[in-house]
């Protein structure tokens, strides 16, 4: 007989081999986010899995919506500094619990069945296991370093631990490297890609020693890849890959990674959780959070279905010329930005979406707003500019599409959260910076 149980987001069924299937199911949303709800109904499960321990053989987390989960529940605003850092009152709460699932002394194993990005995919590393699908749709990503933050719930101490200090800096937190599965795989960031993903991480939990079950890296004698030590010429490359720009996210990966990596696990993550908040407070969040939920719209503005009219429309193809590690969590690697003209734009917008292209909605003339960004570049104030007589001559440009545009096939820096955004706040007597 099952026990089955609900509270917030959460639900979770006891089977008769004494295994846990936790299952993620934000009530009304078609992703799970890290909210109120999942924190009230993760520590419900987790009240109810140490007073039943003694009968607990184990643990399967997985989730009910088409991905894992999507990361924390934060709304776009321009909002101070101090106001971004309260977004993140759950950060700590989320953490510790994530610490508890970690430490209930039995295999905990990640079903992951689709895509997790950022805290959702922590909460996946918290596991002891992970199981994906082997669907190059799917992507793990902890891609915060783009949004000029990094993991705060455990993510760089646990990768630390897994992978080593220079691989965490450089090739997959310090990035924000996007993870299909079987690049994930090899780079020991999940255990096992399986049809069902459910059932492998089951039979594997079921696979295991009874008795009291740690991380690997908790065990005695384990030994963190590469060492405690910051590896030779780190710092040097950490100041390579910074220069020209004023975010700090690199740089504060890297030493939560060599200040945790010899510390005692509970220390480690306060380590963390300090530089996070620090870097939380920093004057360029605003702006680049900006462009990761301008990326986020572009991404998700097509139909369900393609719109069944056809008139003529015209298009302008860009390449981007700005490696970007949000853009990788929203778009493929090679995807050119697309301009847009004409009178059906939703019909084009859509075949250039399904083509892999990221869509730009220009009107109000046979002007290219991305090509003058390019003829004026790469100065960012004569970009700038020349947007601003862009716009002041009638043309009309889709905002989200145009701060992407500027960042991502004109190389506008990304810190100001795109050209229009940076227009807005530079410039705000000029008036607005769209006319849709």
């Amino acid at each position: 007989m099952t026990d089955l149980q609900q509270s917030g987001s959460v639900r979770w069924a006891w089977d008769a081999d004494g295994v846990v299937t936790v299952t993620l199911d934000d009530p009304g949303r078609t992703a799970n986010m890290l909210n109120q709800r999942h924190y009230d109904g993760l520590n419900a499960c987790l009240d109810d899995l140490t007073t039943r321990l003694d009968q607990l053989r184990g643990v399967v987390l997985t989730s009910a919506k088409r991905s894992f989960v999507a990361g924390p529940e934060f709304e776009p605003s321009e909002i101070t500094p101090e106001e971004a850092a309260a977004t993140y009152d759950l950060l700590v709460p989320l953490r510790d619990q994530a610490r508890q699932l970690e430490t209930l002394g039995r295999p905990v194993a990640a079903a992951l069945n689709g895509s997790a990005l950022g805290g959702g995919f922590e909460i996946a590393l918290a596991c002891h296991y992970r199981v994906g699908p082997d669907d190059d749709s799917v992507i793990w990503s902890l891609a915060e370093t783009g949004m000029g933050i990094m993991p705060g719930g455990g993510g760089v101490v646990r990768v630390t631990r897994m992978t080593g200090i220079a691989a965490t800096v450089l090739d997959i937190i310090g990035p924000g490297t996007a993870f299909h599965p079987r690049a994930a795989l090899a780079a020991g960031l999940v255990d096992e890609l399986a049809t069902d993903v459910v059932a492998a991480a089951r039979a594997w939990v079921l696979a295991q020693p009874d008795g009291p079950f740690v991380q690997r890296w908790e065990r005695p004698g384990y030994r963190i890849p590469g060492g405690t030590e910051e590896p030779p010429g780190l710092a040097e490359e950490v100041r390579r890959r910074s220069a020209g720009s004023p975010v700090r996210a690199l740089a504060a990966v890297r030493e939560v990674a060599i200040r945790s990596a010899s510390a005692p696990m509970d220390d480690a993550f306060e380590i963390e959780t300090a530089l996070f908040r620090t870097l939380l407070s920093a004057p360029e969040v605003p702006a680049l959070s900006h462009l990761f939920f301008a990326m986020r719209t572009v991404a998700g503005t097509l139909p369900p279905t393609p719109p069944t009219a056809r008139t003529a429309a015209a298009v302008r193809e860009f390449p981007q010329i700005a490696a970007n590690p949000l853009a990788a969590v929203f778009f493929a690697p090679d995807a050119p930005v697309v301009e847009i003209t004409g009178d059906d734009v939703e019909a084009t917008a859509f075949e250039v979406r399904a083509k892999g292209g990221i869509p730009l909605v220009v009107s109000g003339g046979t002007a290219s707003f991305v090509q003058a960004l390019l003829d004026a570049g790469p100065d960012p104030d004569a970009m700038a500019a020349a947007a601003r007589r862009a716009l002041d001559a009638g043309l009309t440009v889709d905002p989200a599409g145009a701060d992407v545009a500027s960042v991502l096939a004109a190389g506008y820096p990304p810190w100001t959260g795109g050209v229009l955004r940076h227009l807005a706040y530079a410039a705000p007597e000029a008036g607005p910076v769209t006319r849709a």
